[in-house]
């Protein structure tokens, strides 16, 4: 073979070592420098590009990342963990069908590579193809019955079905074995709402806050039981926190708003609802709301800017047409009686 290191003077190898260390410390610069001397030394080795496209992932450069996979592959194209890799940026893309068919290559020339068979177990869950995807993930679970990661989402996949009792099994099941979990108390907190069983999902979610106090999302799950059990002011508490620790999570916004526009609470309902179509300026309802309350206070003009500008994001129910309808004309009056008071 053609010797590189007699043109540069320079060990293609030594680079590609300084690269792998310079990823492991995060050092992601220095390693992708390292990795593309090593390819300009010696193009033809698959592990130099798989290394360089596993890190291009991880920086959010899946396009250069598929490239450079893709070329790992023609190098080596029976190497199972460079297709699941492959498979992988594929997904991330958008190109399922594409990412199926090399997770399934890889299993097919590696059948123990466990990585790979939960990651198309994952991703026919993520297709709805439940059947096969449970299928997969028992399979895995026969060998590996610790396996957190697959029993986990075998929970999600009965939870998207309605099996909510078989989820409910599975996450005890995982709890047991990591009982600090915070994401999984709160994961059996939500299975327990659907269950209806309201007390259990509040120790739960509660369990999940005592592990993880800034996790905005339990905090408004929280919040959200707090108020169908009538504890308003708790409910609001817990809104508030969520927004606190995340004041762009919508749904905390959304379910705050709409706890003060029921209470009556117009002046800082209006502020809430206005923050939630700064941060999520397609959310119909909330324009909606937010016109209902200035058409409670007779502020008609300013009402229909609010569904003017609803239009203007490309909003369309039919609900939503009609109060434009009342607005214009509650408007056009309010504005034709003034001319009329005028001397």
């Amino acid at each position: 073979m053609f010797n590189f290191l007699n043109i540069f003077g320079e060990d293609p190898g030594e680079h590609f070592r300084r690269g792998i260390a310079a990823h492991e410390r995060g050092k992601l610069d220095v390693a992708e420098r390292e990795y593309n001397r090593a390819i300009f030394l010696n193009p033809f080795v698959a592990q130099f590009h798989s290394n360089l496209g596993d890190l291009l992932y991880q920086m959010g450069r899946p396009d250069e990342a598929k490239d450079t996979l893709e070329e790992a592959l023609r190098i080596d194209p029976k190497n199972a963990i460079i297709h699941n890799n492959y498979a992988v940026v594929l997904e991330e893309l958008g190109a399922l069908d594409g990412a199926e068919k090399h997770y399934r290559r890889a299993i097919f020339l590696d059948p123990k590579y466990v990585h790979a068979r939960v990651n198309l177990a994952d991703l026919l869950s993520k297709r709805g193809e439940y059947v096969k995807a449970e299928v997969m993930y028992r399979d895995i679970l026969e060998s590996y019955p610790d396996h957190s990661h697959v029993r986990q989402n075998l929970a999600i996949l009965h939870k998207n079905k309605g099996n909510y009792e078989e989820s409910a099994r599975e996450l005890t099941k995982l709890l047991q074995q990591t009982p600090d979990d915070a994401y999984l108390h709160r994961l059996l907190g939500i299975v327990y709402c659907l269950l209806g069983r309201p007390l259990d999902a509040k120790v739960e979610y509660e369990t999940s806050l005592n592990l993880d106090p800034g996790d905005p999302i339990t905090h408004n799950n929280l919040g959200g039981l707090l108020q169908d059990f009538d504890r308003k002011e708790e409910a609001e508490q817990e809104y508030l926190q969520s927004l606190r620790i995340n004041p762009e999570y919508p749904l905390a916004r959304e379910n705050l708003a709409r706890l003060l526009y029921d209470n009556g609470d117009y002046e800082r309902a209006e502020f809430e609802f206005k923050e939630l179509i700064r941060v999520q300026p397609d959310n119909l309802k909330a324009y909606i709301n937010l016109g209902r309350i200035m058409v409670a206070e007779q502020r008609f003009e300013e009402a229909y800017e609010v569904m003017k500008d609803a239009v203007n994001h490309g909003l369309d129910d039919k609900e939503f047409y009609d109060m434009i309808g009342q607005m214009k004309e509650l408007a056009d009056h309010e504005t034709s009686q003034a001319q009329k008071e005028t001397p």
